[in-house]
């Protein structure tokens, strides 16, 4: 059964993909500018979790009720966290 989280607009979260094939991210009411990040093992510091190969950058904007999916192949980690600017989002992984 998936999970689901909402973000409020300026927070983040903790998500862990675990056994997931990833996460889709919805802005439902504005458009939104979303951070995916992970600590590299050893890091005091918080790095990018977006793949280079993966064809898109982070932050990751997703429009007024759109959505955007993130395949954990895309990612570094499949324990990130995740964060919202401009709107609330939802989480669902």
């Amino acid at each position: 059964m998936a999970t689901m989280i909402n973000i409020a607009q300026d927070d983040t979260a903790q998500v862990d993909l675990g056994n997931s094939n990833g996460m889709n991210i919805a802005a439902p009411g504005a458009k939104a500018s979303v951070h995916v990040d992970y600590q590299p093992a050893g890091s005091g510091a918080y790095s990018s979790a977006i793949k280079g190969s993966a064809g898109y950058g982070n932050p990751i904007s997703v429009a007024a009720g759109g959505t955007k999916a993130v395949p954990k192949t895309d990612l570094e980690s499949e324990h990130v966290r995740v964060g919202a600017r401009g709107a609330g989002i939802t989480v669902t992984y």
